[in-house]
């Protein structure tokens, strides 16, 4: 019996905001608080802060069970990698949130996911999904900080 081969995509959001870079990166950075500004979590709870620290994030009463990569402040890049969840069918999954000024008081903020599919046919669905969680994200991103 061969092993089924399992499709390795990438969705991705860029969106620009009327918000400087580093009072987003503040936020993002802290890996904490996702709650307060992503729109389909209820709940985020972070265990540790920085490059190893676990975060679990519930969405429609299911959790995702994360950990935080990397923070690099000189680039403003942030990674997390979902270990256990089970809203799609998908897998060996890796976040990035990129910050990038792009005047003083705007910048973009890029979103993207790596992961392995696990059902071809899913992925309209699942691409779509990620990104209306993400565009939404980056609103929510951009009127926290902006309120804050």
């Amino acid at each position: 019996m061969s092993a089924k081969k399992v499709a390795m995509r990438t969705v991705s959001v860029a969106q620009r905001v009327a918000v400087p870079a580093q009072a987003v990166w503040e936020v993002v950075r802290s890996g904490s608080g996702m709650d307060k500004w992503v729109p389909v979590i209820s709940s985020c709870r972070l265990d540790g802060h920085g490059s190893g620290a676990s975060r679990v994030c519930v969405i429609n009463g299911q959790e995702l069970h994360e950990t935080i990569e990397t923070v690099d402040d000189a680039t403003r890049l942030f990674q997390y990698r979902i270990h256990r969840q089970s809203l799609m069918p998908v897998r060996n999954i890796l976040a990035t949130i990129h910050v990038t000024p792009t005047a003083d008081t705007e910048s973009q903020v890029l979103w993207f996911v790596n992961l392995e599919l696990e059902d071809e046919s899913a992925w309209d669905n699942v691409r779509e999904g990620i990104q209306s969680i993400y565009r939404s994200a980056i609103d929510g991103l951009a009127h926290f900080v902006g309120s804050a």
